[in-house]
């Protein structure tokens, strides 16, 4: 039987990427699998595969950044991320960086099967346990919702130094991997500032979150959004 297409494995576990591939296999033909972030693209540049079946924890460079890296790239592939987290904040931020799937390690394995016939259809493909009730929004988009309050940038004056750094980085569109190496913070840490933040705004949806970030970036960049921060913040 001739393969429907070709898959290149990104993880840094060899025999999970064995198991991978012999799932997929004879329907698909698996033509390289990397365990290393830092051999994906160079890769990926070299066999041309149709799909690539990305983890996130890879050591060197991030599953985010290298989805960032594959879409930007002369030959972008579909990109499936197949991971162990299961935090809405992971699945949202490979989205926003172009990842076309979005499955769990712990999925079946037809489901694994189902998202690559989905990709490869250009049909978005996310796990059922992790759809959201309403799907996220970028900043900007035409169903972001004014923040909550009675001012436009009402509460801002509440947050700390740290969590208008995050705010700001958040308002210019870039993705929680990103804000953390320009700040020198980890991803876990960002994303406990996006929480935060939310918490202390009462923003309670992605979208009026993004809406805000994108207002205070906006008002920042003409220098009237950016009132003094309380305190200094301590890193978790």
């Amino acid at each position: 039987m001739k393969p429907e297409a070709t898959i290149l494995l990104a993880d840094d576990h060899p025999l999970l990427c064995s198991g991978l591939k012999a799932m997929l296999e004879p329907a698909y033909a698996v033509v390289a699998m990397v365990h290393h972030g830092d051999d994906v693209v160079a890769m990926v540049e070299r066999s041309r595969p149709d799909v690539v079946i990305m983890d996130l924890s890879l050591p060197g460079q991030h599953g985010i950044t290298l989805t960032q890296q594959l879409k930007a790239g002369a030959h972008p592939p579909r990109v499936l991320v197949v991971t162990m987290h299961a935090d809405p904040v992971y699945v949202e931020e490979a989205l926003r960086a172009g990842a076309d799937g979005y499955l769990l390690k712990t999925t079946r394995a037809a489901e694994i099967r189902k998202g690559v016939a989905e990709v490869l259809a250009g049909r978005p493909y996310v796990a059922l346990e992790l759809r959201p009730p309403h799907p996220a929004v970028p900043p900007g988009g035409p169903a972001a919702q004014p923040p909550q309050g009675g001012g436009e940038l009402d509460g801002v004056h509440h947050l700390t130094e740290r969590q208008l750094e995050v705010l700001h980085l958040v308002g210019k569109g870039l993705p929680s991997i990103d804000i953390g190496a320009q700040l020198g913070i980890s991803l876990k840490a960002v994303e406990y500032h996006r929480s935060t933040i939310r918490a202390v705004l009462g923003l309670t949806s992605q979208a009026a979150f993004y809406r805000y970030a994108a207002l205070y970036a906006e008002r920042r960049a003409r220098g009237d959004g950016a009132p003094a921060p309380i305190e200094k913040e301590e890193v978790p």
